[in-house]
């Protein structure tokens, strides 16, 4: 299977990934408002989205050239608005401190930026690495239909209503240890 690559992806996207052999695509035109760039966590007043702005070209761009961009404040919106939204969560405190500091750190490209976050989930979820393979060439991106996961605990439930395949912060901060029987 052929994924993008994927700002903290939504659950399903690490179902794909771990349950058959994937390669994430890097060679394809670069898709604005999609999950390469964005996701989705749940807060208090409902979902949110959050998305990491990349520089704009005036050709169509591959993905693995996308640039952050670099003047914005949003590394600091975003670290907010995770603290917000999860810091009540029975397992903020135990892993907080794996995502946060990488939110002061300053990676030029999307790609990059994408692969060292998922570093930290895919430790936290397996406790080991799990090195993503990159196309070498355009090979297209095979995304499955996205299965509904099962419910699991979320802080804001019974507020909001459980919602599914949101970004993978949200089932490690509820669920902790838990996560990989979600997925």
């Amino acid at each position: 299977m052929i994924l993008p690559t994927a700002y903290l992806p939504p659950i399903s996207w690490y179902h794909a990934l771990f349950a058959e052999q994937c390669e994430v695509e890097i060679w394809e035109s670069f898709e604005k408002q999609t999950l390469r760039n964005r996701c989705r966590i749940m807060g208090p007043n409902g979902v949110q989205t959050l998305t990491v702005p990349v520089e704009k070209c005036e050709h169509k761009q591959l993905t693995k050239d996308v640039k952050i961009v670099r003047q914005s404040k949003w590394q600091h919106e975003h670290r907010h608005a995770l603290t917000s939204a999860y810091k009540n969560t029975p397992f903020f405190d135990y892993y907080a401190d794996f995502f946060l500091p990488l939110y002061e750190k300053h990676y030029t490209f999307l790609v990059d930026w994408n692969e060292a976050l998922h570093d930290v989930v895919a430790w936290l979820l397996l406790q080991r690495e799990f090195p993503l393979c990159y196309t070498q060439q355009w090979k297209g991106v095979e995304l499955s239909p996205i299965e509904p996961r099962k419910p699991y605990y979320q802080i804001f439930a019974d507020k909001q209503g459980w919602q599914p395949d949101l970004s993978i912060v949200d089932l490690l901060f509820n669920m902790g240890p838990e996560s990989l029987l979600y997925i």
